[in-house]
């Protein structure tokens, strides 16, 4: 049986220094079915690069765009044909085994529309950067670190659910091969809060789509002064509410696919704590010394009745309320019959139906 086509769509802007690596790793991958849609808005030279490659290798397909960067992701993914699509970011690369492992993962866990690899952090020459500070940035960094070694699906809402505790799940769209069918299912990536709205799309997934995780491959996200989140402050007041009004579409967006008892759960209680939460810390950041203190002394009489229970959960050395919410959202799905959310995603397991836990480490 012939392996299924890949839509390898590359968004195009101004990466001219980088897209010879970026396009290597992909002419390199051990899966061969794929097709590479490459829509570009440049006026560095890569449009050139573009048309080389095109003549090279009739698989290229190249398109001019209007500039924007989720007009340019949107347009790849309507043009796809393949039965998957991977966002090939132009200024990134992966493992030559990157699409193989993950196609094989979707392939054989028909119940899953997403699988998710590591990520390693590159600079502007390709070199890793070990101690980034973003590798503790996703939710399983706060949480359970070990899961993401391990193969294992996440079955929806759990992912989406994540995203409450304002942590990321996935550090780079490029951690993910996609199966088409989802953009059906819930629509195209949203551009109106600027680079930051890849959150929103993926937490509109993880509420309605299960995922495979498969640690033995990797993408990479290269950090250079010039990529599109360099410019974002992510401590800022501005930042913080395009968070909450992501997390609040999406929620909205996604209500009349979500078990009755898990909307009512959001309205019962998750959305409010969570989103006193997010404001709490989101304030905590913002402030040194001090001020810091002052600020956590006048929440203990503030009206946030969350911010108050967290800080006498810290005052009695308990984990920060991003530590703790995952395991308690696991429990709670469970509680409703809809677990367990994590379970083993070998494939050996899938087949015979095997559905165990895996419990934080």
């Amino acid at each position: 049986m012939s392996a299924p086509l890949v839509s390898v769509c590359l968004p195009s802007f101004n990466t001219l220094p980088f897209l010879e690596e970026r396009v290597d790793t992909i002419l390199k991958q051990t899966h061969g079915n794929w097709e590479m849609l490459v829509v570009d808005s440049s006026d560095d030279g890569s449009w050139e690069f573009f048309e080389k490659l095109a003549r090279r290798d009739g698989r290229v397909s190249i398109a001019r765009a209007p500039r924007g960067l989720y007009e340019s992701w949107n347009t790849c993914i309507r043009r796809a044909q393949g039965k998957y699509v991977y966002i090939a970011t132009s200024d990134d690369t992966m493992a030559a085994d990157c699409l193989q492992k993950l196609t094989a993962a979707l392939e054989t866990n028909g119940d899953c529309d997403l699988a998710s690899c590591a990520l390693e952090a590159i600079d502007k020459d390709g070199r890793p950067l070990r101690e980034h500070g973003w590798r503790d940035a996703t939710v399983f960094g706060h949480w359970n670190p070990g899961l993401l070694k391990r193969q294992h699906v996440r079955r929806a809402p759990f992912d989406g659910l994540l995203h409450l505790t304002g942590c990321m799940v996935h550090l780079s769209v490029t951690q993910l091969l996609i199966r088409r069918s989802l953009f059906s299912r819930i629509g195209e990536f949203d551009g109106r809060w600027g680079s930051p709205g890849d959150r929103h799309w993926e937490m509109r997934a993880g509420l309605v789509a299960n995922t495979i995780h498969i640690p033995d491959t990797w993408a990479t996200w290269r950090v250079h002064a010039k990529n599109a989140t360099a410019a974002m402050s992510y401590c800022s007041a501005e930042y913080a509410g395009k968070i909450e009004q992501m997390l609040a579409d999406a929620v909205e967006k996604c209500r009349p696919d979500l078990p009755a008892q898990v909307v009512a759960g959001l309205e019962e209680s998750w959305l409010d704590t969570s989103r006193q939460m997010r404001s709490y810390y989101a304030s905590l950041r913002r402030l040194t010394g001090f001020r810091k203190r002052c600020y956590q002394l006048s929440q203990l009489f503030a009206s946030s009745q969350a911010a108050r229970l967290e800080l006498m959960h810290r005052l009695q050395g308990n984990p920060k309320w991003a530590s703790r919410a995952p395991g308690e959202i696991q429990t709670w799905l469970d509680t409703l019959g809809l677990g367990p959310v994590i379970r083993d995603g070998s494939a050996q397991a899938s087949a015979a139906g095997n559905h165990h836990s895996l419990v934080p480490a």
